[in-house]
């Protein structure tokens, strides 16, 4: 226990005072040192989490847990079977829809360029993958409609980037066209033009720039695969069980089929998160240590500039264990207030970034348009825990240095 008096005698040694006013300055300077690195610790932690959980949900949003393909691209044509065959042997199943996955090249009436296609059934789509409420301009659809001069023409969905990209806007025409074939020089490509009935905008600068939706049966003719699909996307009731679901699923299909789940898909950017909030951390935490640092060198001359001091405590019925806690609290005392200070104004600066979104970031570098944060107070529990921890065990030197002083000498010290 600490009594009422070691902690009045540490409270007086820690405050400025005229004749150790430098010394005092050194405990601030600590003080602000744990104040800066706490800070920056609750918002870089905040940050990488916010970051962390802006791009899995998006993930999880724009993608399915888990698609069944064929080795070597092969395509699947008994998909309404194989999936009947799936289901069977999950359960947490929620919705399916089989899909075509292929890269064309697309013009406009002034650009040429590249893009990843993605034939869908745009009903059963829309129950796994959740690109409807993404739509920014026009409808969403894959269905034929008419274009200006009374015709029925496929349509195709379109990212905002793309379409600003290809300088089109909704209703204008584009052609996709298939490339010679690799192994047969005498097999051209296929053409076929579409109208642009919507345009999405996911948040996601690469889904944005590269996608383009059109129906299942318009793939098929483009690509010359008759009923065959590339594979069937599924999605499930908890997507964090997609890892486990999609190795069971492959097991029981067995060759030529293998399941990959959305996890796996994106396994380096999910590792690279978990690695960077690690290191981000353990940099940071290099401030703190520093003002660690500080802590000893003030509380070393505390010690020598209160010699005289302690011998006539020790003299009057001090413990050399009271000694050792006066200066231990002194370090609690510069812990706590630069722990508190630093980590309520980054717990502030968070909250109002998460609300009010004030930081901006520029989307095709960072994938988001926004900069992501999100507090986790198990994170700042455990930030305030070590950064008190960093001082107190800063004060253990210089504490029992002053409590091992002889009363006799230290009276006698000039």
């Amino acid at each position: 226990m600490i009594s009422k008096l070691e902690f009045q005698i540490a409270w007086r040694y820690t405050r400025a005072q005229r004749k150790s006013l430098f010394v005092s300055m050194i405990s601030l300077f600590s003080m602000m040192g744990v104040c800066v690195g706490t800070f920056a610790l609750v918002v870089a932690l905040a940050a990488t989490n916010g970051f962390e959980h802006e791009v899995t949900r998006q993930m999880i949003d724009k993608d399915s847990h888990f698609e069944v393909l064929s080795y070597h691209n092969a395509p699947i044509s008994n998909a309404d079977s194989l999936d009947q065959a799936i289901r069977t042997v999950t359960p947490e199943v929620v919705a399916s829809s089989p899909f075509i996955l292929y890269k064309v090249g697309i013009s406009s009436k002034s650009v040429n360029d590249g893009i990843v296609i993605y034939g869908i059934d745009g009903t059963r789509s829309s129950q796994v993958v959740n690109l409807k409420d993404k739509v920014k301009w026009g409808t969403y659809t894959v269905d034929s409609i008419l274009d200006t001069t009374g015709k029925f023409r496929p349509t195709i969905m379109l990212g905002s980037v793309l379409a600003s990209r290809l300088k089109i806007i909704l209703g204008d025409k584009i052609v996709l066209q298939t490339f010679q074939s690799p192994d047969d020089a005498s097999v051209g490509g296929k053409m076929m033009q579409f109208v642009v009935a919507g345009v999405f905008e996911t948040g996601m600068y690469e889904y944005d720039a590269n996608l383009g939706y059109i129906g299942i049966p318009e793939a098929q003719a483009l690509l010359g695969i008759g009923t065959g699909v590339s594979g069937i996307q599924f999605k499930i009731d908890d997507p964090w069980k997609s890892e486990s679901i999609a190795k069971r699923v492959e097991n029981s299909l067995g060759y030529p089929f293998y399941a990959t789940d959305w996890k796996s898909k994106n396994g380096t950017l999910l590792k690279w998160m978990n690695y960077e909030k690690f290191i981000v951390a353990g940099i940071i935490m290099l401030i703190i240590l520093v003002a660690a640092f500080n802590i000893i060198s003030s509380l070393i001359m505390v010690v020598l500039q209160k010699t005289r001091e302690i011998g006539i405590l020790r003299s009057m019925g001090f413990s050399s264990k009271s000694i050792l806690k006066v200066f231990m609290l002194m370090g609690s005392f510069i812990g706590v207030a630069g722990t508190l200070v630093g980590g309520s104004a980054g717990i502030l600066l968070c909250v109002i970034q998460e609300r009010w979104q004030v930081i901006k970031l520029p989307a095709d570098v960072y994938m988001i348009p926004y900069f992501p944060v999100q507090i986790q107070w198990l994170d700042v529990i455990i930030i305030f825990a070590i950064g008190n921890i960093l001082c107190i065990a800063a004060t253990l030197l210089p504490a029992w240095k002053a409590s091992r002083l002889d009363p006799v000498g230290a009276i006698r010290h000039e």
